[in-house]
């Protein structure tokens, strides 16, 4: 920086430096204005390397570095602080992957240079039906297993007996249930006293006597 210095009351404009000639030897002391200069770190100034500001030395401590110190990690380029003589480069491996055009399970990894991507599918199921139920191994698809269950019973004709027959509740009719009838079913083809399936019989017995004189029987 230059500034007017006055020597012997006579103003000298604009000085950048001064010299005043050594004693006893040749040559001459050189003095600098530095109160402009910013520098205020010696981290700033490569290691060994002297600087004054504002009337203050310096002495750098900023290491020395070069392409060696820098790491890659994936996509990232880690670059530690320091002095770097020269130019100082990375190389970041690159790719590219195209997504599968199907994936079989659940899941799959494709691989993209130093990085690999993991996709997930989401497999929505439709359960495949028939007459309104579902029976053991009829939903699913080729990636995924479902498997329902229910009792079911066909078709089929019930004819009373003396016990009772009966469907086990939970039970999914896929066919028609027939349950026999009789046209015998009938008041006076039953035995008076006796009802079957709500039928109260009207049926009596003849009544057969013999007169023990005449021997005659007599039915009524």
């Amino acid at each position: 920086m230059a500034k007017n210095v006055v020597i012997n009351d006579v103003v000298y404009q604009n000085v950048p430096m001064v010299q005043i000639p050594l004693s006893g030897t040749s040559g001459n002391a050189e003095f600098y204005d530095t109160s402009d200069a910013t520098l205020d770190d010696a981290a700033k100034l490569p290691l060994g390397v002297t600087a004054y500001s504002d009337g203050v030395k310096y002495t750098g401590t900023a290491a020395e570095n070069d392409s060696s110190d820098l790491s890659v990690s994936g996509a990232s380029v880690t670059v530690p602080a320091g002095y770097y003589a020269s130019a100082a480069s990375a190389s970041v491996t690159s790719g590219s992957a195209t997504a599968p055009a199907t994936i079989a399970g659940t899941s799959a990894s494709v691989s993209t240079g130093t990085n690999t991507l993991t996709l997930t599918k989401t497999v929505s199921v439709t359960p495949s039906v028939s007459a309104g139920y579902v029976a053991s191994g009829t939903a699913g698809n080729s990636d995924v297993s479902l498997t329902a269950s229910i009792t079911t019973k066909g078709a089929a004709t019930i004819t009373p007996s003396t016990s009772n027959q009966t469907i086990a509740s939970g039970t999914y009719l896929t066919g028609t249930q027939t349950i026999s009838g009789d046209s015998n079913l009938q008041a006076q083809y039953i035995k008076s006293g006796v009802s079957i399936f709500g039928v109260a019989g009207a049926l009596t017995s003849a009544t057969v006597s013999q007169d023990g004189t005449t021997k005659v029987l007599s039915i009524s």
